[in-house]
């Protein structure tokens, strides 16, 4: 029984982590302008967008989910001949349609699964199972971690790795912070966020105060201002540290910067982060943010994430 994982590409993985993990990809459309391009998470590619696109704030810039049909597709031609059982793993549905795409998608695609098959000379059934991250970008990527993990490490059944994902969503916490608030402003106001008022920009851009964003339950809203990008960062990276010595779920902490990563890597503050990983026997992942996040928080903006331990009283 061959196992598949699939992601969106706003899941903030490493390169080298998706292409090891054979993960598959549904990608997200970028609408620039008049031009239609799909996010497939190339890291040149990305870092070129970078610097064609994101600098000229007054393009029009959205992003949109594959449709029901395109999803449907996706599967019958190809994913439901290379594998058994697949799992999806979708942004929050609060944040994008793409989870409610591929449920309906699904109905579909187990309808019509068994002729393509057959004619595939391939037997026995196919099953898959749609899972709501609940969480964004690198909220996603902790998730995506463990469930590889499970289904390619562990051999957990199939039946089991939803419901095992499943219950570590209500623990994801990602942080973000945007290098310009504009983007979070302008962009993501467009998919009713409202974390940045009018006069909080206006404040955050004359003082330079940069909020950290956190993506929890199917909700993003402000938990801290903090002056000067590199602190708001540095901030985040506490936060973390702190959860790290009360416990993480899984011992994996992922990253990722709407940039050259090295920018980041190169920082005092990432590397006295490493060291304190590598001591608390937690790993981290830093990749290039995905254009679909960038998109919406604009270049030089920094994500993490992580699934923190369980409360003593749960």
């Amino acid at each position: 029984m061959k196992i598949g994982i699939v992601i969106d590409s706003a899941c903030d993985l490493p390169q080298k982590f998706i292409e090891k993990h054979g993960l598959e990809m549904m990608p997200i459309s970028l609408n620039i302008g008049s031009e239609r391009l799909k996010d497939t998470r190339d890291p040149q590619e990305t870092l070129a967008f970078y610097r064609r696109y994101l600098k000229d704030k007054d393009l029009d810039a959205e992003t949109a989910p594959l449709s029901v049909q395109e999803i449907t597709d996706l599967f019958l031609d190809n994913l439901a001949l290379k594998y058994d059982r697949v799992l999806v793993i979708t942004v929050s549905s609060a944040r994008s349609p793409t989870y409610d795409n591929a449920t309906k998608a699904s109905y579909q695609i187990l309808n019509d699964y068994k002729e393509r098959r057959e004619k595939a000379g391939i037997g026995g059934s196919f099953a898959l199972r749609v899972l709501d991250s609940k969480t964004m970008f690198t909220g996603e990527a902790v998730l995506v971690h463990e469930a590889c993990r499970l289904a390619y490490e562990e051999k957990l059944p199939f039946d089991e790795l939803r419901p095992r994902i499943e219950s570590l969503t209500q623990d994801v916490k990602a942080f973000l912070v945007p290098d310009d608030l504009y983007y979070v402003r302008n962009r993501a106001r467009k998919k009713g966020d409202r974390s940045v008022g009018f006069l909080a920009y206006h404040v955050g851009q004359l003082l330079d105060v940069k909020p950290i964003l956190r993506g929890y339950k199917n909700e993003t809203a402000a938990v801290d201002k903090v002056s000067g990008f590199n602190n708001a960062v540095q901030k985040m990276m506490n936060i973390a540290k702190e959860e790290i010595l009360h416990g993480l779920q899984t011992n994996i902490v992922c990253m990722s910067y709407a940039g050259n990563p090295r920018i980041i890597q190169d920082t005092p503050m990432y590397k006295d982060f490493k060291l304190f990983c590598d001591e608390h026997g937690v790993d981290i992942m830093l990749s290039i943010m995905s254009t679909t996040a960038a998109i919406n928080l604009g270049p030089g903006s920094f994500s993490l994430a992580f699934i923190s331990g369980k409360e003593e009283d749960e």
